[in-house]
């Protein structure tokens, strides 16, 4: 079995020298130009400062500029540069990166990968057989969300592979020296299996993740109590001063590399973008650091800060971690929750094991308490980019896999939930794409949405209409002017969020197919609707109880969620307005089964807002045919209601035009928005921008309001109107009409 999993290693070392890089997307995302860049200037210039040659060489193997947020440090007012991360990963993987470029970062990734495996199997074989042991270790680390982080220029691998290796040299049972190893390598590798060394190896392999990621420092407490409780203080000492030389030796060819200790400390980072292939990036030459910024911004002084604990809130993130739909730890590494049953099952009485499990528990708490806003790895993630570090660990919660069944239940669970992420790594090709494209298929629509992530997580977008947060899914919820496109042939869960109780609520849906069968269905309430041919109705909802109540800044946020089913789609081309100074966009096609839109309460509706009175300082005699002119006029809302200016059932202010005899030759005048909601007896002042008809002639101009979706106010009060006779004369000399 052992030569089995030498050649799993073997080919995962191999397979990425020939896969396509980047993929998707087809730049860089989030920390890697900065590492892969560094890996590249270590190799050839063998230093990390700044030079156009560096980014030459990120551009020569990934054309599709612009690079973002290329994260660089300066500590002289940005004359002279170097890359802002952690070094040491890019330093070890800089063989690799010199030989095969990304791909080579990516077969070092694998590499550690392969190692990690083998470690697994090893300590696993003690309680197991070989095959069991090996399948176990072989599923823990490919199914799981951390696999994907391989095909990541990141270090994310890296630091498993530091948590692993300490905890693999602390818990693993070594034979004693062979006196008989033959010839000088057998013999450095039985010596390296002496107990004496095991916790200087041990030590050491922390602190090169340590030097990343300072909380992984949390393992040193399972490592240091086993070697202390199996041979002493001498021992857990030992681990100690392996760990801090090792550590001081790092900072130490940092501060050769860069006058600094870490990328972290004592130096002003921002991550400018790269534009040019010939160009450094645009840096404030010059500028020194803001005040409240100092040579300490973007550093490490928030791990040593007092942190404000919102206690509701780290509950709530406390449920997403370990269940979230695009960072639980269950769903994403289902493995971790296997080693958590077997732990109870068989090694519950182990001492070094629950400390195993502390550090887990504070890692993740540090995380969620910390860094609250942002615990899940923002800039690009796939399940949880920072806590997949400590994963590892978890595999040393595990003594026997009895029952083996449980084995068998962390691979269906990888292959149900993370079988689509490991065939599409770089991320799915579906629409509007994103690296948590995954995320739309069954299995998780049934986990719980991060809300309090909801300004992070890619692929989502929202808009408010008429005082209501609405958020959905961009590939099939899409905000349009005041109303919203739902994909049709589906489901569409769209999320509604207020800061009271919904009582009934009114939609208007707009069917554009030949047929339709609308299905609505909101806090408990559910409606259906068929249509036999394009046209609109409304549908009034009574939401009994919000999917979840969230306590954000002082107040209550309801959220509910309204699913929208359709039977068929029509595919409409949305046009943009032409912007000025900006190259005109090309339509967009977009698969709708519904037009919706969110008209408000069935009481809002029904109040009277049809009372107006109108004032126009100055009215023209005459204008252009088919010209429009700007009429000033002055309303004042009459009426017991406000008028709302935004939404879809705002009010906004219109006119028609008519003829001599009194008919309306222009039924839907151009429309001016109100500047803001105005209350009863308030007023506004407007600047009315008017069509004159295309024919000369005498006419009426009727200026008139309207209930967008509702009614025209003349329809509900004749006296709402002001009538100016106005003259429409034809074009001047030669000036053609029009």
């Amino acid at each position: 079995m052992g030569k089995l999993l030498w050649l799993v290693a073997i080919a995962l070392v191999i397979y990425p020298l020939g896969v396509l890089k980047p993929g998707m997307p087809l730049t860089l995302k989030a920390d890697e130009p900065a590492y892969y860049m560094m890996a590249l200037s270590l190799a050839f210039d063998h230093d990390l400062e700044v030079e156009v040659a560096d980014i030459r060489r990120l551009t020569d193997e990934f054309p599709y500029l612009p690079v973002t947020n290329v994260i660089l440090m300066t500590d002289d007012a940005w004359r002279t540069v170097y890359f802002g991360k952690p070094y040491i990963y890019p330093l070890l993987a800089a063989p690799a990166a010199a030989l095969f470029g990304a791909n080579g970062m990516v077969s070092f990734n694998m590499a550690l990968t392969a190692l990690m495996i083998g470690l697994g199997f090893l300590y696993l074989r003690r309680w197991n057989g070989e095959v069991l042991a090996a399948g176990f270790a072989l599923g823990f680390f490919v199914l799981s969300s951390a696999f994907v982080y391989n095909y990541w220029l990141h270090p994310e691998i890296f630091n498993m592979a530091s948590v692993a290796l300490t905890l693999f040299f602390a818990f693993y049972r070594f034979d004693a020296p062979d006196p008989a190893a033959i010839g000088f390598w057998g013999r450095l590798a039985s010596a390296a299996r002496s107990p004496a060394l095991l916790p200087l190896w041990s030590g050491a392999a922390l602190a090169f993740g340590v030097y990343n990621k300072p909380m992984l420092l949390a393992f040193a407490l399972p490592a240091v109590f086993l070697f202390w409780r199996r041979w002493g203080v001498r021992r857990a000492l030992a681990w100690v001063a392996a760990f801090a030389i090792m550590l001081g030796l790092i900072c130490a060819l940092s501060v050769a590399l860069t006058g600094h200790p870490s990328a972290y400390l004592g130096v002003w980072r921002a991550g400018p973008p790269i534009r040019s292939q010939n160009e450094m990036p645009e840096l404030p030459i010059g500028v020194e650091a803001p005040a409240e910024v100092g040579k300490s911004g973007n550093s490490w002084e928030w791990l040593l800060r007092i942190p404000d604990v919102d206690w509701a809130l780290l509950r709530e993130n406390a449920y997403y971690f370990l269940v979230g739909r695009h960072t639980g730890l269950f769903p994403y590494m289902p493995f971790s929750l296997v080693a958590l049953l077997l732990f109870l099952w068989h090694a519950r009485g182990s001492p070094e094991r629950w400390l195993t499990l502390v550090a887990l528990a504070s890692i993740a708490l540090y995380f969620l308490i910390f860094i609250a806003f942002n615990w899940h790895g923002g800039g690009g993630f796939v399940g949880n980019r920072y806590f997949v570090m400590t994963y590892p660990a978890f595999l040393f919660l595990v003594t026997r896999l009895r029952p083996a069944w449980l084995t068998g239940a962390g691979y269906a669970a990888g292959a149900l939930f993370l079988g689509t992420i490991l065939t599409t790594p770089f991320g799915a090709p579906v629409r509007k794409p994103t690296l948590q494209a995954h995320t739309r298929n069954p299995p998780f629509s049934v986990l719980p949405l991060e809300f309090s992530l909801r300004r992070q997580i890619p692929g989502y977008w929202g808009d408010v209409e008429s005082g209501v947060w609405f958020w959905g899914r961009k590939d099939v919820f899409e905000p349009h002017g005041t109303e919203f496109l739902i994909h049709g042939a589906t489901t569409v869960e769209i999320w509604m969020m207020v800061t009271e109780p919904l009582g009934d609520v009114v939609f208007q849906v707009k069917n554009p197919a030949p047929y339709q069968r609308v299905e609505l269905s909101l806090g408990g309430d559910r409606e259906v609707v068929e249509f036999d041919r394009a046209t609109s109705r409304e549908v009034v909802l009574s939401p009994q109880r919000p999917y979840t109540v969230r306590r954000e800044e002082n107040f209550d946020n309801l959220i509910y969620r309204l699913l929208v089913t359709t039977e068929t789609s029509q595919i409409l081309r949305l046009e943009y307005e032409p912007v000025e100074g900006e190259p005109p966009r090309p339509p967009k096609f977009f698969p709708a089964g519904i037009r919706l839109a969110y008209l408000g309460s069935p009481e809002e509706l029904a109040e009277d807002v049809y009372s107006i009175e109108w004032q126009v300082p100055r009215a023209p005699e005459r204008v252009r045919a088919g010209r429009t002119f700007e009429l000033p006029v002055a309303v004042r809302n009459t009426s017991t209601g406000r008028w709302p200016a935004k939404g879809a059932a705002r009010v906004q202010i219109a006119y028609h035009w008519l003829d001599e005899s009194g008919e309306r030759v222009v039924r839907e005048g151009l429309r001016t928005s109100l500047p803001r909601e105005l209350g009863p007896d308030e007023s506004a002042r407007l600047a009315m921008e008017v069509l004159a008809p295309a024919r000369p002639g005498r006419y009426l101009l009727e200026l008139d309001a309207i209930r967008e979706r509702i009614s025209w106010f003349s329809r509900q009060n004749p006296a709402a109107v002001e009538r100016l006779p106005i003259e429409v004369v034809g074009p001047v000399g030669g000036e053609p009409e029009g």
